[in-house]
């Protein structure tokens, strides 16, 4: 794991750096862009996502698995909100409606990482799809004071 800390700055480095495999349709989506970077989120949805899609439709394949999950806790844990955001609209919109891969990856997923993915099954009334030993946890968030 790198100890560069992730930021909304260097996200796509790391990303980049974290899944070097995925590097040719990095390359290939930037040219069909004009070599002009389009901003976090257009690459984590036009380029990660498609990525991720077909590692997560394989079963063998635990290395990567981890370091999705290692990758995603990095961000969690980065306090970078703006990083968090993108992990949140781009993975968890993602992950969350599929309660089979949620359930694949629970075990694999960090500290931080579980407590953003169940703040934002609750608010997206998606806790069902948790798994079972989750739910209880992510039930503090539908009772948090907000201010």
């Amino acid at each position: 794991m790198s100890g560069v800390l992730i930021s909304e700055q260097n996200l796509i480095d790391q990303l980049r750096a974290a899944f070097p495999e995925m590097e040719d349709l990095y390359a290939e989506r930037l040219k069909s862009w004009g070599n002009e970077f389009p901003g976090n989120y257009i690459v984590f949805a036009f380029v990660f996502k498609p990525f991720l899609n077909a590692e997560l439709a394989k079963y063998d394949n635990e290395e990567f698995l981890l370091r999705f999950c290692t990758f995603m806790e990095r961000v969690c844990t980065s306090g970078d909100s703006e990083a968090i955001n993108v992990i949140w609209l781009k993975i968890f919109k993602l992950l969350l409606p599929d309660p089979v891969t949620v359930k694949r990856l629970w075990p694999l997923l960090g500290p931080a990482t579980k407590m953003n993915i169940e703040d934002a099954a609750a608010r997206w009334g998606l806790i069902c799809n948790l798994p079972v030993m989750a739910r209880p946890a992510a039930t503090r968030f539908l009772f948090k004071f907000h201010r």
